[in-house]
C-alpha cells in the first residue's frame, strides 16, 4: 500500500512541476497565432494593393537580401486575378523549434489562408506562408522564408522560398 501511495505522490509532483511548461507552451501558441493574424491582415492587404515594398518587408532578412526577391514578389502578384475579398485563417503552428535552458530560440510557424475568392471570382485553394517567429541566435532571419500561392485545385501557381 506504501508503494501505490509513493507512486501516486512522485506522479502527482511530476503533474504539478509541468504545470508551468504546458502554461507556457500555450501562451505561446497563442501570441504564436495572434502575429500570424496581424501577417496575414497586411498580407492581404498588399496583395490587393499590389504594394510589393509592404510584402517585401515581412519576408526575413536574408530573403530581403536576395536580388531576385522583389521580382518574385511582382511574379507571385501577377498570378493572383483581381482583389481577395474572402478568405479562411488556417494557422497550422510550429513546424520546427528548438529550446535551450528551457527558453525557445528558434521557432518556425506556418499559416495557411484558405478557400481564397477575389472580386473577379476567382477562387485559390490557399496562400501560405512559413516564418521565424523566434531566433535568438540570428535576428535577420525573424520573417517570412516561403511564400505560396495554390490554384483552386490545389495546384502550386508560384512559390518563394529564400531560407
Amino acid at each position: 500500500m506504501k508503494k501505490y501511495l509513493i507512486i501516486i505522490l512522485i506522479c502527482l509532483i511530476g503533474i504539478s512541476s509541468s504545470g508551468c511548461a504546458v502554461t507556457q507552451v500555450l501562451e505561446n501558441k497563442a501570441d504564436n497565432q495572434k502575429h500570424a493574424e496581424e501577417v496575414s491582415k497586411k498580407l492581404i492587404r498588399y496583395i490587393n494593393e499590389k504594394d510589393v515594398d509592404g510584402i517585401e518587408q515581412l519576408f526575413n532578412q536574408y530573403s530581403r537580401n536576395e536580388k531576385k526577391l522583389r521580382k518574385d514578389i511582382e511574379d507571385f502578384l501577377d498570378y493572383i486575378d483581381g482583389e481577395i475579398e474572402d478568405y479562411d485563417f488556417n494557422y497550422r503552428g510550429e513546424i520546427s523549434s528548438s529550446i535551450r535552458d528551457g527558453k525557445w530560440t528558434r521557432q518556425k510557424t506556418q499559416t495557411k489562408l484558405e478557400n481564397i475568392i477575389t472580386d473577379t471570382g476567382k477562387k485559390y485553394h490557399h496562400i501560405s506562408f512559413s516564418e521565424y517567429v523566434i531566433y535568438t541566435d540570428d535576428k535577420d532571419k525573424i520573417g517570412i522564408t516561403i511564400l505560396t500561392l495554390h490554384d483552386e485545385n490545389n495546384k502550386l501557381l508560384y512559390r518563394i522560398c529564400y531560407m
